[in-house]
């Protein structure tokens, strides 16, 4: 299946969105990271936008969008709904952010931790389709991972931007479970997809007169881990690993870590969209050939 880039985009970035609200809360719930909420309310609004855009550019008939929304059960629809439940959380945050307290109010925070799950959830789902193993359920496992990394490492960004020792450490620690959690979720993926295989009915020379019959042949998880999608697969996995190194020194050097933060952000960068391209790779069409 060809790379469908606009949909790596959006959910690269609903990924980001929802872990950097999430991480935000955590942080929250802690009573720390008060000095970034505001910077990082912002730039959960942007990333959204990002997101929304790329998904926008997938249509090559935009207008047919509103035929989705006419049912629940569209994946567009959900992913709406989740945009808007966002919304009216980022708008509750500004509002707080706003009356200038000291601390969140504690339901906020939770709120947005179910929000943001949520939203990721439906994400993943519009993308499932039963029929081909590598868009299974495991997907949806990837995403809240993927999202898991990318927040933590946007707010630890932040808290080095803005000076926070204290925030900063957190945040590479939530980083670095991230990174940890990446990992397993790919680890699930690769599981999911070993337990399935794909028809394969050969050539035949006389479609009345077929005398080989059909076999199940290919096997995912070998294309994806030494076939055409295994330098994508394997890239992931080393980037993936080479973010958790990284977040695991950096735990001890908060307050110095900008080399690690941008190795850091350059590897879950490109772990996110490797991972992704493989999902595409491996979701490759099949036809029944006479």
């Amino acid at each position: 299946m060809e790379t469908q880039w606009p949909l790596v985009i959006f959910t690269l970035f609903v990924c980001i969105t929802c872990g950097l609200l999430g991480s935000m809360s955590i942080l929250a719930l802690k009573g720390r990271g008060r000095d970034l909420q505001m910077t990082g309310l912002v730039t959960s609004v942007v990333c959204l936008v990002v997101g929304g855009i790329g998904a926008f550019l997938h249509l090559e008939h935009w207008e047919r969008i509103f035929n989705g929304f006419g049912h629940i059960t569209s994946g567009i629809t959900q992913e709406l709904i989740g945009c808007v439940a966002l919304a009216v959380v980022m708008v509750l945050w500004f509002v707080v952010l706003r009356k200038g307290e000291d601390e969140l109010p504690a339901w906020l925070p939770v709120a947005t931790l179910v929000v943001a799950v949520a939203m990721v959830v439906a994400t993943g789902h519009s993308y499932l389709m039963p029929a081909r193993a590598a868009w299974g359920i495991a997907l949806i496992v990837f995403y809240l991972c993927n999202a898991c990394m990318l927040g933590p490492i946007v707010l630890w960004a932040i808290a080095v931007a803005k000076g926070d020792a204290e925030a900063e450490g957190a945040a590479i620690n939530l980083a670095f479970i991230g990174a940890a959690l990446q990992l397993v979720g790919d680890a699930v993926y690769a599981v999911s997809v070993a337990a399935s295989s794909m028809p394969d009915h050969g050539y035949y020379a006389d479609p009345t007169a077929m005398t080989t019959p059909p076999k199940a042949v290919t096997d995912l998880f070998e294309v994806m881990v030494s076939g055409a999608a295994a330098p994508m697969f394997w890239s992931a996995i080393a980037c993936a690993v080479i973010v958790l190194v990284c977040a695991l020194v950096a735990r001890k050097k908060a307050g110095a870590s900008k080399t690690y933060l941008v190795v850091v952000a350059v590897a879950a960068l490109a772990t996110s969209l490797f991972f992704r391209v493989a999902v595409y790779q491996l979701g490759f069409s099949v036809f029944m050939l006479y």
